[in-house]
Order: C-alpha cells, then structure tokens, then sequence
C-alpha cells in the first residue's frame, strides 16, 4: 500500500519521506487539500518504471506490426543473425539494437 501524506510535511519530514521511498521502493503520494496532488519517488524506481514504459510501448508497437502482417520470421532473422556471425562483423551488436530494439520505422521484412 502506498504511503499517504500531506505536501506540508515535505518540507518538516523531507529527510524521513525519502527514506522510506528508497528504503520500500515505492512512491510515496502527497495530497493537497486532501487530494492526492504529487508522487514522490527514489530516482531508482523512477528510471525502473520508465524502463517498464519502454518496454511496454515497444511490445505494444510490435504486436501491431505483427497483426499489420510486418515481421521476420524466426528462421530469417537466424540465417541474418549467422551472416553477421560468419562475417565476424564487430557491429553486429551495435546493429541488431539499432535494428531489434530502437524502433523509428518497421524494419521488417
């Protein structure tokens, strides 16, 4: 369960809201007026769930091109990935993440 917490004990308890942040990897939310108003979180959580989004909206982006009919089969990507390997290409790394994982337009065959 998240910890609740009025925006005015930030100032007063900044030290002991951000302990428990880091110490129970969760966020911590402050409320104003009563309200949930801010999330308060370690940086380390922080970029875990932005890496989460990543991950998430790059499977979503291939579960369309894969319903669009946009992919390479298993095999293919095989005989690609051991033309690379034969060729003793050292890019070959820096290549299928460019090709593989940063998405700017369906790379598929």
């Amino acid at each position: 369960m998240y910890k609740i917490i009025p925006s005015a004990d930030l100032r007063n308890k900044y030290s002991q809201i951000a302990e428990f942040a880091k110490q129970n990897h969760e966020p911590v939310i402050l409320t104003k007026n009563g309200e949930g108003d801010l999330i308060v979180m370690s940086i380390e959580l922080f970029e875990e769930k932005e890496t989460e989004l990543q991950l998430y909206k790059r499977l979503a982006e291939n579960k369309m091109d894969i319903a669009k009919g946009h992919y390479q089969s298993g095999s293919e990507f095989s005989k690609q990935l051991s033309k690379y390997i034969k060729n003793d290409n050292t890019n070959l790394i820096n290549e299928l993440k460019e090709t593989y994982l940063k998405k700017e337009e369906p790379n598929h065959v």
